[in-house]
């Protein structure tokens, strides 16, 4: 690109509108890895072409992303200095994908034969399908897009061998746990769940299709072209078991995601009483999700449709008071919870 005669807006959109065409979705500006979403498989990230890239100067083939993959693990084996690459663009650009094909590069150019470093690369390439599978959603640009960002950091010893990973969280859009608008999707994580639980599953924690759930089927769309769910969720299931998560933990998962599934369909009506306050449609619905979070419908209940109000007296604990909500407010009151569960939820997995 920089062989451009003119540069304008114009001239590097038209150069950028003729790669894709062209199926060249790589070129350099300097250090600089520009890349255009193919939105398609080209058949260039083989395991062949991925040899290709080993030892190789990054100008002494095509532009790749294997080959800034391959600059910043050979600096740092030879200067024995820190290396970042920051990827940035758009939501559709192609940052997730960029980050898996990097990950998969440093993991088998990498050395160490021993279980420990084979178990390492092993865990670190597992986090692609969990934090996807909990972190991205379809939104009208991008049918995998990344809705929160991360700093994936891998530690190496002296030998260029990886010994160790750390992934720090930011920024999760928690808001689309409670809704999402037209033709968007809530978290993968949901329809993999909902579309394919096991029978243990459907029967503990109350499971059905997506349909059933409001948060899940508020937007109106369920399926996303070229998703399968139901593979997506054994991957993700796969990838638990490999970074260690137990059974006991996934089965915990799981219930908090039903949990989840369960407040969006608790309704609210005007109490009968009072306009200003309000009652829930179905107290079976709190019951079940009081079984869920291990509580008790009467304490499920109260933080729905009231709050705690406490006034000090000179540093001292003074008076509680408990407000009632109005529709509007319990409603709120509602998604906060769910939306501060995923949260947790979330930062715990990323934590692991």
């Amino acid at each position: 690109m920089t062989m451009l005669s003119k540069i304008t807006n114009e001239s590097i959109n038209d150069n950028l509108k003729m790669r894709f065409e062209n199926a060249d979705i790589y070129t350099y500006i300097g250090n600089v890895l520009i890349s255009v979403n193919p939105f398609k498989d080209l058949g260039i990230y083989t395991p062949q072409v991925l040899k290709s890239y080993e030892n190789k100067n990054r100008m002494e083939l095509a532009p790749h992303v294997y080959a800034i993959a391959e600059g910043a693990f050979r600096n740092m084996i030879a200067y024995s200095e820190d290396q970042c690459v920051i990827i940035s663009g758009e939501s559709g650009a192609g940052k997730t994908e960029a980050a898996k094909k990097i990950m998969e590069y440093i993991a088998a150019v990498s050395g160490g034969n021993s279980s420990s470093i084979k178990e390492i690369k092993d865990m670190v390439l597992a986090t692609n399908p969990l934090l996807e599978s909990f972190g991205c959603a379809k939104t009208l640009r991008n049918n995998n897009s990344s809705r929160h960002g991360k700093y994936l950091e891998i530690q190496f010893n002296a030998g260029g061998e990886p010994v160790g990973a750390m992934i720090t969280n930011y920024l999760l859009e928690k808001n689309r746990v409670v809704g999402q608008i037209q033709n968007e999707r809530n978290f993968h994580i949901f329809y993999q769940f909902t579309k394919s639980a096991s029978d243990e599953y459907r029967q503990n924690f109350g499971i059905s299709g997506p349909e059933n759930f409001l948060y899940t089927s508020k937007a109106g769309c369920l399926d996303v072209p070229n998703m399968d769910d139901s593979r997506e969720y054994a991957d993700t299931l796969k990838a638990m078991s490999v970074i260690g998560i137990s059974t006991a933990e996934q089965d915990q998962i799981h219930r908090m995601l039903a949990a989840i599934l369960w407040l969006g369909n608790v309704q609210f009506v005007p109490h009968k009483d009072d306009d200003n306050m309000s009652q829930i449609t179905d107290p079976d619905i709190t019951a079940f999700i009081a079984y869920l979070l291990e509580s008790t419908p009467e304490l499920v209940s109260k933080v729905l449709v009231s709050r705690t109000i406490e006034t000090p007296r000179g540093g001292r604990r003074g008076s509680v008071y408990d407000v009632p909500l109005n529709i509007a407010q319990a409603e709120s009151a509602r998604n906060g919870l769910a939306k501060a569960i995923y949260d947790r939820l979330f930062d715990w997995i990323v934590m692991r």
